[in-house]
């Protein structure tokens, strides 16, 4: 969140009174989450966002990188798959208001058609086990998933 607090400053003080335009990226599958009611639910989809991320992986790398596939695991996966770590958000989440629009004021930057149907020929949606969607109260977030799990949330801003 501070990132967004961030960004909107940055934007909102620009020389050239150019507002912009503020992506944020969740690849940590915190946005669906945030409105889990219990731990054992915001665990479970935590657990299956995790197995999500390492099957497409598995799947998508080919057999003869394994060592470089195994490495982006161990240093880039594995330090975030902790349930303590896990509580630790869900009791932030509790704790208050996680949507960045009534935080900040942002609006949400519409995703076109035309990015998501790039976006799908880029996953080759239909072929593989990726696809795309776009989400979000103002159709400003695209999703890709893993064989029907989110795997990352790109949201636009302004």
């Amino acid at each position: 969140m501070e990132f967004m607090r961030v960004a909107k400053e940055l934007t909102v003080h620009s020389k050239n009174n150019n507002r912009g335009i503020i992506t944020f990226g969740d690849g940590d599958g915190w946005e669906k989450q945030k409105n889990t009611s219990s731990f054992r639910l915001f665990f479970n989809e935590y657990l299956i966002h995790y197995q999500a991320l390492l099957e497409s992986m598995e799947w998508t790398f080919p057999t003869h990188f394994a060592e470089a596939r195994i490495a982006m695991e161990c240093l880039f996966v594995a330090p975030h798959v902790s349930s303590l770590g896990w509580f630790q958000k869900w009791e932030e989440m509790k704790g208050g208001d996680s949507n960045v629009d009534s935080i900040l004021g942002l609006e949400g930057w519409r995703v076109s058609q035309e990015s998501l149907m790039e976006a799908k020929q880029m996953v080759r949606e239909g072929e593989s086990k990726y696809g795309v969607k776009i989400e979000g109260n103002n159709m400003n977030m695209m999703v890709l998933e893993w064989r029907g799990a989110p795997l990352v949330r790109v949201s636009a801003w302004r």
